[in-house]
C-alpha cells in the first residue's frame, strides 16, 4: 500500500512518460566494417550531436571518432556541402568555429530518432544558438557522450549509462518552474535516472542555495533519483562541497516567511547530501580537452 503514491507519482510524472523515447536513441559510434560504413555511421552520430546540442564541434568529432583534427575538419566541412551543417566562426569555441543543423539535419534526425523535432532554422545561423554557452553546451556534450563510450581498461564496454536526454530536450519536457533545468538526464545500467550538471564556474551561496532547493523539488517529484557534478577542476568541487554543508548546517535554523516552516528540514539536508555525487573520474579530460 506505502509504494502506491510513488508509483501513481512516476505514472503522472512528465519525465517518466517523454523519458524512454530520448534514452532509446543509440548514441554509440560504431566505426563500422569499410570505408563506406564509417562515412554513413559518422554522418548518422554528427547529425544527431548536432541536433541534440544545438552545436558540434571538430574537436568533439576527433575524440569520438578517433581521427585527428584534419580530418574531423573535412567530415563536418562535408556534412556543411551536403547541406546537413552550416558553419559559424566564433572565438568562444576552443576550435574557433562551431557548426550548427540545418532543416534538411532535422528531418534526417527525426527519421533516426522517430521523434519529433521542433526545429527552428535562421537565415543567420549565428543565431540559432546562444554564443554565451558555447564551452558549456560542448563540455556537456563530451560528458554524455564520454559516459556512453566508456570502457575497462581491457577494452570490456563499460558505459556509465545507456542513454541521456539533452538540456534543450529536458526543458522541451519541463514547463514547470519548481523544477530545476538541470544540464540533462541519463539512464543509469540499473535503470535509475541521474541528472547531469556541468560546473564550470564557480558560484556564490545564495545561488548554491536557490540550485538546491530545486534539486530537493525535483528529488520529492523523483524526476529523478540522483544529481552527478562534472567539472575540469576540483577546486570548483571543493567550494561547492564547502557551501553546500554550510548551506545544510544553516538552512534548517531559517525560516521561510510565508509557510513559517525551515528552509530545509534535517531529512531533506540528508537526501540532498545523499543525493548529490561529485564525479571526480573526468576533471583531467575536461580540462585537457578543453582549456589546454
Amino acid at each position: 500500500m506505502t509504494q502506491q503514491p510513488s508509483k501513481n507519482l512516476e505514472k503522472n510524472n512528465p519525465f517518466h512518460t517523454h523519458y524512454p523515447r530520448y534514452f532509446d536513441i543509440d548514441m554509440r559510434y560504431y566505426p563500422g566494417a569499410n570505408n563506406h560504413q564509417k562515412g554513413v555511421n559518422r554522418t548518422k552520430v554528427s547529425v544527431l550531436i548536432a541536433i541534440r546540442f544545438s552545436i558540434v564541434t571538430p574537436s568533439i568529432v576527433s575524440w569520438l571518432y578517433g581521427i585527428n583534427h584534419r580530418l574531423a575538419l573535412e567530415h563536418l566541412n562535408r556534412l556543411e556541402k551536403d547541406g546537413l551543417l552550416r558553419v559559424v566562426k566564433t572565438h568562444r569555441s576552443p576550435d574557433g568555429r562551431v557548426y550548427v543543423p540545418t532543416y534538411t539535419a532535422a528531418k534526417f534526425a527525426e527519421e533516426l530518432m522517430g521523434i519529433d523535432i521542433h526545429f527552428r532554422a535562421n537565415r543567420n545561423p549565428a543565431l540559432q544558438f546562444n554564443q554565451n554557452n558555447i564551452m558549456h553546451n560542448l563540455i556537456n556534450a563530451f560528458v554524455m557522450l564520454r559516459g556512453i563510450h566508456n570502457y575497462h581498461s581491457d577494452e570490456t564496454y563499460a558505459p556509465m549509462w545507456s542513454g541521456f536526454i539533452t538540456e534543450p530536450e529536458f526543458q522541451r519536457i519541463n514547463s514547470l518552474s519548481a523544477a530545476r533545468t538541470v544540464d540533462g538526464a541519463v539512464q543509469l545500467p540499473d535503470g535509475s535516472i541521474a541528472a547531469i550538471e556541468v560546473e564550470h564556474s564557480f558560484k556564490n551561496k545564495t545561488a548554491r542555495q536557490v540550485i538546491l532547493l530545486k534539486y530537493l523539488a525535483s528529488l520529492k517529484k523523483r524526476d529523478y533519483s540522483k544529481i552527478f557534478l562534472f567539472s575540469q577542476s576540483v577546486k570548483i568541487f571543493d567550494d561547492i562541497k564547502r557551501l553546500h554543508e554550510q548551506l545544510f548546517e544553516e538552512m534548517p535554523q531559517r525560516f521561510d516567511k510565508k509557510t513559517r516552516a525551515p528552509l530545509l528540514s534535517e531529512s531533506d539536508a540528508e537526501l540532498l547530501r545523499a543525493s548529490i555525487i561529485y564525479r571526480t573520474k573526468l576533471c583531467e579530460e575536461i580540462n585537457e580537452m578543453f582549456y589546454e
